[in-house]
Parts: C-alpha cells; sequence; structure tokens
C-alpha cells in the first residue's frame, strides 16, 4: 500500500531486552541486518547478566516488525522472553551497531 505524499511518520525509540540463548550465536548481527533492512537505527550489547540489551528507533510500523523479528529470533537462537520499553527520542542513535 503506498503512503500519501503528506502522511505523517511516527517515530519511536524502543529499548529491548532480550532473554535466552542469546550469546555465542550470531543474534547481534543478525539483529543490525534487519535493523539495516528495515532503515532503523539503534545498537544492541550484551550486558552483565547475559541478556542483549537493544536500542531501536525508527518509524513505528517498522519497529514494530522489529520487535516480532525479536521475539523469533535467528534459528540457532532460543528466545525466553523479550521486555520491550519506550524510551523518548535519541539524535544521538544513527546507523545500527553492535557494541562490544
Amino acid at each position: 500500500m503506498e503512503r500519501a505524499p503528506n502522511a505523517l511518520y511516527i517515530l519511536e525509540h524502543r529499548q529491548i531486552i532480550i532473554r535466552g540463548q542469546v550469546q555465542g550465536i550470531g543474534i547481534r548481527l543478525w539483529l543490525r541486518n534487519v535493523a539495516n533492512s528495515l532503515n532503523l537505527f539503534g545498537s544492541c550489547r550484551l550486558l552483565p547478566d547475559g541478556t542483549l540489551q537493544v536500542h531501536v528507533q525508527g518509524e513505528r510500523n517498522l519497529v514494530k516488525q522489529f520487535i516480532i523479528a525479536c521475539k523469533r529470533g535467528p534459528s540457532d537462537a532460543r528466545i525466553d522472553g523479550i521486555e520491550v520499553t519506550s524510551l523518548p527520542l535519541d539524535q544521538r542513535l544513527g546507523a545500527f551497531v553492535v557494541e562490544r
């Protein structure tokens, strides 16, 4: 479906915490590829407790698609659950990066 030329794009910023088997399976690169394919900004990094923290920002419907992908994960992942939090827009976020 094509959007009207003057359609409003609603931007959102979400923090997503992913729990499960998220280490050593390439999930961070997979998330970067998904985000890039959807033209989303953000970052992801492993936290000391073994969870994965993701920040994603972009057009609302694309962010929703990204969240659905996070629930599914790549084929090697075991996603036990995700926690999504709304945050204020962050102008510092750029192309999706994997933080070390």
